[in-house]
């Protein structure tokens, strides 16, 4: 069986340089299921992106929102499936169709959650349109092969990483220049990150989590899955600044 690191790096291997096929098609505006009416709005939204093979409708069947509903906050789920990385239009999709229209309906904190593959959509966004997110929730994510991580972290501090490194993809040195600039202050967004401790992905979150404060980190025994995913959810959002 493929191992889940090798999975997920074909997975954006097709996703940001295309060659696959049987994708799903993509829509404009993207499908979104936002579980909060005018009427009840709260003050922030966190955006919530679906993992590899996953839809929208996930985040409702695994309900995840309602910790919204719990702590105060709305939540939107997207369709942001891999046809729109494999097309490259998922950052615009979620800006136009998604963030936008947020920001001008009133919320005055945006947070975006990703999971899995989700997690590197949500770290594009962040990278292209700072200034419109607020906090960044990152369920293991995926963070580019894991030859890449060895090969930025092998090169010293984060810190003081200039963006090189031999076979580093241009979505990887995007996300991980994202990350050092949340390490250094460099006007980045607050970010949590949450993950499996028997996770197929946990030694680069392992490297990750070096970068980040110990209290925006969240770790239970547990998997690659859903199981994992929701109460760690659950705890994160008990935490979450609105």
């Amino acid at each position: 069986m493929m191992s889940t690191w090798r999975q997920l790096s074909v997975t954006a291997a097709c996703a940001l340089l295309a060659g696959c096929f049987g994708m799903a098609p993509t829509q404009v505006p993207i499908p979104a299921i936002q579980t909060t009416t005018t009427e009840s709005r709260n003050h922030t939204l966190v955006v919530m992106l679906p993992g590899r093979g996953d839809r929208a409708d996930v985040f409702i069947r695994e309900g995840f929102e309602q910790a919204g509903l719990e702590h105060g906050f709305d939540t939107v789920a997207v369709d942001a499936h891999l046809g729109y990385y494999m097309r490259r239009s998922l950052l615009e999709r979620l800006h136009e169709d998604v963030v936008a229209p947020a920001r001008e309906a009133g919320y005055e904190n945006i947070w975006l959650l990703g999971i899995s593959m989700g997690g590197l959509g949500t770290l594009l966004y962040a990278s292209e349109y700072p200034d419109e997110v607020d906090g960044v929730v990152l369920l293991a994510p995926f963070l580019g092969d894991r030859s890449a991580i060895e090969t930025i972290v092998a090169s010293g501090p984060l810190e003081q990483w200039d963006g090189q490194g031999e076979g580093l993809k241009d979505y990887e040195v995007r996300i991980w220049s994202y990350i050092r600039d949340a390490r250094t202050g460099g006007g980045s967004v607050p970010m949590v990150l949450g993950y499996g401790l028997s996770d197929g992905m946990a030694e680069g979150y392992e490297k990750l989590r070096d970068y980040m404060q110990p209290s925006s980190v969240y770790t239970l025994e547990g998997g690659h899955k859903w199981t994992t995913w929701r109460p760690l959810w659950d705890q994160i959002a008990a935490d979450l600044p609105l």
